[in-house]
């Protein structure tokens, strides 16, 4: 009934026609442009627009996100999936063979059971990290050392660069099934949250352990100080996805790849911290905005060090690759946590927030993603006591929950529209079936909770 163009007409063109009853529709669209007046850029006339699938404008500034987006993505893409697949075989023939995964595990019971770990750590369960940490500070980094030294011998000999050395330390360093870099990334977290609180008191202060991940360990991982430390807690969790929120998803269509290359592009922005900057200096935050800063002169230091000592393809290969690598699979990670939003309310985080019962291939309970909104702080044990304390809030607005099934699958079915694909792994809550959604009602509100964007740009 209404051109996608007609939407951007002023308001008063729009107000006269309401006499004219064939036309009611259009002062919803009033209303609409009223709603997201003060968060929508006006478009001059001058300005070249293309209209997307859902009826956005794309001005050159849309476009050059989608562009921008398009080189994150693609450029390093055949080295990551060739990375994820070597992974992903790596944890198959470790099951069917030497099953070290598992032995590590029983190392770390062990340690639990007969070593004093608690006492080096804030949590009684969390001494495995004690393990995890000698492994990811002491163990890796001496390994980039070992590959920084051959490389640069072989260089400095008339050799070449070593391409099969850099493989192989891409591949242990993200681990079987990506494990290391699931915990170096969760850990980065978790620490931010507790403000350097994971290991106990004096070993944090002593043996500088306080941001061991975001500072230290994070460096061979792609992880910048200032992401997780400042931004994430002191922005995405002050505004929960709103038109504030320096990496929200509100304003695109969900599910859509093309939507998402935008996102890839907002997500780097806050990844180098170029967002977070702008960000707290508006606000007047400067403390933050330094810190933040200073990340960014930290991590460039260690490129410089890199290139200096070793080479620029090294650099390449061993720092910046990793952290490419590792923002394209976090941006479709929180791509995935905020797909889907209440149309009737924006701010219901029963619905704004995924939960996966029985995720597959994740730690720490991560996947309870609306009790972390809710209780961003709390230790990670209490993740599942508190998703069953407020189960019925769940059942009461259909919550999102998918159950049996890996966040990356979900992220793949929702930019790929595969809503039947997202209704199979649902939870509908209840024992009567028969006051459950039918599958045409729950694809229509789930594309509908996808497609529904809270603000634009």
């Amino acid at each position: 009934i209404i051109n996608q163009q007609q939407l951007y007409l002023s308001r008063p063109k729009l107000l006269e026609m309401k006499k004219d009853k064939k036309n009611l529709i259009l002062k919803t669209a009033a209303r609409e442009i009223c709603f997201h007046k003060k968060a929508t850029k006006k478009t001059s006339k001058n300005t070249f627009t293309t209209i997307s699938e859902h009826g956005q404008p794309y001005t050159f500034a849309r476009w050059l996100e989608f562009f921008v987006g398009c080189f994150f993505f693609f450029v390093p893409l055949p080295l990551v999936v060739c990375q994820i697949a070597c992974c992903t075989l790596w944890e198959g023939l470790d099951q069917m063979t030497l099953k070290l995964i598992k032995k590590c595990t029983q190392i770390n019971e062990w340690c639990d059971r007969n070593l004093p770990y608690k006492k080096f750590v804030e949590h009684p369960r969390d001494t495995f990290i004690v393990n995890t940490t000698i492994w990811l500070a002491v163990c890796l980094p001496a390994y980039f050392l070992v590959d920084a030294y051959a490389q640069a011998q072989s260089l400095a000999a008339g050799n070449g660069f070593i391409w099969w050395r850099a493989a192989i330390y891409n591949i242990i360093r993200i681990g079987p099934m990506y494990r290391n870099f699931m915990y170096v990334y969760v850990l980065c977290h978790k620490e931010a949250h507790c403000h350097g609180k994971l290991f106990s008191l004096p070993y944090r202060e002593y043996m500088g352990l306080q941001f061991v991940y975001n500072y230290f360990i994070g460096f061979f991982h792609g992880v910048i100080p200032g992401p997780f430390t400042e931004s994430h807690i002191y922005n995405h969790h002050k505004y929960d996805n709103n038109m504030h929120d320096v990496y929200s998803t509100g304003a695109y269509p969900r599910d859509s790849f093309k939507q998402y290359l935008r996102y890839v592009y907002i997500w780097f922005l806050y990844a180098l911290n170029i967002s977070s900057i702008k960000k707290f200096y508006a606000e007047g935050s400067m403390d933050k905005t330094y810190r933040c800063m200073a990340g960014c002169l930290y991590y460039t230091f260690g490129l410089i060090l890199c290139s200096k000592f070793v080479s620029p393809l090294f650099t390449i290969m061993y720092v910046w690759y990793p952290l490419i690598e590792a923002n394209i699979l976090l941006s479709a990670v929180n791509y995935t946590w905020h797909a889907f939003v209440d149309p009737d309310d924006h701010g219901n985080d029963y619905v704004n927030s995924t939960t996966i019962l029985d995720a597959m291939n994740f730690t720490l309970d991560e996947e309870y993603h609306v009790v972390h909104h809710q209780y961003s702080g709390v230790h990670w044990s209490k993740h599942k006591e508190l998703y069953k304390r407020h189960i019925e809030e769940y059942k009461k607005c259909t919550a999102t929950v998918f159950q049996g099934t890996n966040i990356f699958v979900v992220w793949g079915m929702v930019v790929n529209k595969d809503y039947d694909g997202l209704c199979d792994y649902f939870v509908q809550y209840g024992e009567d079936k028969s006051k459950h959604l039918s599958r045409e009602e729950l694809r229509e509100l789930l594309k509908a909770r996808l497609r529904v964007t809270t603000w634009s740009h």
